[in-house]
């Protein structure tokens, strides 16, 4: 009688790698949880998800959009403009509302790259912005009026408005940046206008450069909560100063002067991040509560250490790139990172704030973005576009690629034949996927042919067992086996998607393979 041959086959189960893109470790040394590429997913803490997708917002502007300029009313009420340069002329359009736009608020602007800053006081609620090449403006609400030192009903007087690229609300007063100078400028206590005092802080920096941003910067040393005034060069120096009054000896007085590095983006390479600033430099994404800590900031201190390499690539080849911007988006626990590849394209790094876990974008080219009215919004061309909306990229399928860390399944030097793998995903609707088992460190091999995901019955009238089947809209989760016959000594299994309109989630995979020799 034969006797039953003895399986020889092992099967182990892998996670999706919720712990996100490293792009700094050893790929034979990274752990399960993370993965090798990771391009338009989402981490979420349980399992990761397609990102969702972008539709038009706002049409018919002009030219290519460079900046946002928001204004945020006492009523709750909410506008937004975008500013864009087409060849050189330069046109301000409310955008608050979807649909197409009508005539520009604000034309025969030079520059199209404006910052704001909002202050409210006894005479109203008002946003100021400055591009370092027009009059400063100021909006209120209603009426947009260009500020000069003769200007009425409001005024600037002790320096020219023309020369301010960067405003802030710092302690009830309005902090300026004069370009290409070492020279802050602030106003009286709750002023939008009147004089202009000039705060030379080249005094303090060693190594020269151009004063490019001013923050706030909260930080509780235990006795309470204090914001610190932050002024960052673009040699990478920052000075801290404590205090209210910049004119009184007594009531402001500096803290130190740092090094962390050159900064990237100039005037969008700050961050608030709770009570922390992070700040976008060629050393990652350094949150300055760690920065303040050494002389120089190790990178194991950023928040973006496990893409630190791909950061630095990118800040040697595209750091003169107008679009670098650091940006939160607090509904959905993300923090981005755009990174402008060319005036027409871009990616972005993306982490979950919960979780730390990064992720990279692509097919969201924008060349600005804001958050308001806890939307997110970019510009592209002559349109502003919603994100985080859907699940196309305006009617276009949203394509994903992922290669998980790969694993030598207990026994880095025995040899094994993968047989088979089988994937547990999820989804709202129908999808197109395709995956293959990639061996021995292969970054380069992808799948081919491409697979249809089951069609779900959720919340089909008819069709849906009642008190049985899901509503429509809910994920269901499905299971499917692929073949293998690949050798090698570490595995993993590369996945592809391709949706129009579906939630795609990723849970898991189940490896199964017979374990050979160490030859």
């Amino acid at each position: 009688m034969l006797r039953p041959k003895r399986q020889s086959s092992n099967t182990v189960t892998v996670t999706a790698p919720v712990g996100g893109w490293n792009a700094a470790s050893s790929l034979a040394m990274m752990g399960p949880t993370e993965a090798v590429i990771m391009d338009n997913w989402f981490c979420l803490p349980t399992e990761i998800m397609a990102r969702k997708g972008f539709t038009p917002w706002a049409t018919g502007i002009t030219g290519t959009i460079e900046s946002f300029i928001n204004y945020d009313a006492t009523d709750n009420s909410h506008k937004s403009f975008a500013v864009a340069n087409d060849s050189g002329s330069c046109e301000i359009y409310d955008v608050t509302a979807s649909g197409a736009v009508g005539s520009a608020v604000v034309f025969g602007l030079t520059n199209a790259r404006w910052r704001s800053a909002q202050v409210a006081n006894s005479g109203g609620t008002f946003t100021i912005a400055v591009n370092g090449a027009d009059n400063l403006l100021i909006y209120n609400g209603t009426t947009w009026q260009d500020v000069t030192g003769v200007s009425t009903p409001f005024a600037i007087t002790g320096v020219d408005t023309t020369h301010l690229n960067d405003v802030i609300l710092h302690k009830r007063r309005l902090w300026f940046v004069e370009r290409n100078t070492l020279k802050g400028w602030y106003l009286d206590t709750d002023a939008v206008a009147g004089t202009a005092h000039a705060f030379d802080f080249g005094p303090l920096f060693k190594m020269g450069g151009h004063l490019v941003k001013l923050e706030t910067y909260t930080l509780d040393a235990g006795n309470g909560m204090d914001d610190y005034f932050v002024a960052i060069t673009s040699a990478g120096e920052v000075a801290i100063y404590t205090g209210t009054n910049p004119a009184s000896s007594t009531d402001w007085s500096l803290s130190g002067v740092y090094y962390i590095g050159s900064p990237v983006g100039n005037q969008s390479c700050t961050c608030k991040y709770g009570g922390d600033l992070l700040l976008l430099g060629k050393d990652g994404l350094i949150p300055l509560s760690q920065a303040l800590m050494s002389s120089r900031v190790s990178t194991r201190m950023t928040i973006s250490t496990k893409i630190q390499n791909q950061i630095t690539w990118d800040t040697s080849n595209y750091a003169s790139n107008y679009g670098w911007q650091v940006i939160l988006f607090p509904p959905e626990n993300i923090l981005m990172v755009n990174v402008p590849v060319s005036s027409s394209l871009s990616y972005q790094y993306v982490m979950n704030t919960i979780t730390g876990a990064w992720s990279r974008w692509t097919g969201l080219n924008g060349v600005c973005w804001t958050f308001i009215n806890e939307q997110l919004f970019f510009g592209l061309n002559g349109k502003v576009f919603k994100a985080w909306d859907g699940h196309n990229d305006n009617g276009s399928a949203i394509n994903t690629d992922l290669l998980p860390a790969f694993s030598a399944f207990g026994s880095q030097s025995q040899i094994k034949r993968f047989t088979m793998a089988r994937i547990f995903m999820g989804t709202d609707n129908q999808f197109s996927y395709a995956g293959q088992i990639n061996v021995d460190f292969d970054k380069l091999s992808t799948p081919g042919v491409q697979q249809a995901s089951p069609m779900s019955s959720a919340g089909l009238w008819d069709a849906a067992v009642w008190d049985t089947g899901t509503w429509g809209g809910d994920i269901y989760s499905f299971a499917r086996w692929l073949q293998g016959g690949q050798i090698g000594h570490y595995g993993t299994f590369r996945l592809k998607t391709s949706s129009n309109n579906s939630d795609v989630r990723y849970y898991s995979t189940d490896y199964v393979f017979e374990p050979g020799g160490v030859l």
